[in-house]
């Protein structure tokens, strides 16, 4: 991969810039899955609930592949100064993508026969998994669900979005204040003996 530099001339993209360019779109992604979340709840409409599903599902998609790109990081960059700041942002890092991977999972459960219901007449398989989910979760067939499992849920978000600022921020506190990953600290590597 390549980017272009301020000259226009074309540069590689270095396997320790992989992180932080996917990274912040899962940020984005998970967050506005939550916005539209709430603006859902007060203006009860559906459309919003499926585009916060879609958002949702692709910032977990987003932050397993930051997950992945974050070890690639790791292993390219000298980590052995903050390394107790790197084991909590990891942490806190899986601790996010589980956190909303079980509100997809949740999601899906709850949505996924009204999907699957939609497009019965089309494919006639779709209305037979969503029926079959309808026998296994009946209290999903109508539109409203219990107030508690919505409560539950946003609050599960709202835990998700304060890990997901958390490890945010102790990923910008390892480059921020401690250079990791950024050409001062590559050029420091090289000139101090192991």
């Amino acid at each position: 991969m390549f980017l272009f530099n301020m000259k226009g001339a074309i540069m590689p993209i270095r396997l320790v810039e992989l992180h932080p360019i996917i990274v912040h779109f899962p940020i984005a992604l998970l967050t506005i899955s939550v916005i539209l979340d709430g603006i859902a709840l007060f203006v009860r409409r559906w459309n919003l609930v499926y585009a916060a599903t879609w958002t949702l599902f692709f910032g977990v998609v987003g932050a397993l592949a930051a997950g992945f790109s974050g070890q690639i990081s790791e292993s390219n960059t000298n980590t052995s100064s903050v390394s107790a700041i790197l084991s909590l942002h990891k942490t806190l890092g899986f601790a996010t993508g589980f956190v909303f991977a079980l509100l997809l999972l949740i999601r899906l459960i709850v949505l996924a026969p009204h999907i699957l219901e939609a497009y019965r007449a089309q494919i006639p398989l779709a209305g037979k998994i969503g029926d079959t989910l309808y026998a296994i979760f009946p209290r999903v067939r109508s539109k409203t669900l219990p107030v508690s499992l919505i409560v539950a849920y946003f609050i599960g978000s709202i835990i998700g979005l304060v890990l997901l600022t958390l490890t945010g921020y102790y990923g910008g506190l390892m480059v921020y204040e401690h250079g990791v990953g950024t050409q001062a600290m590559i050029h420091m590597a090289r000139l101090l003996p192991l």
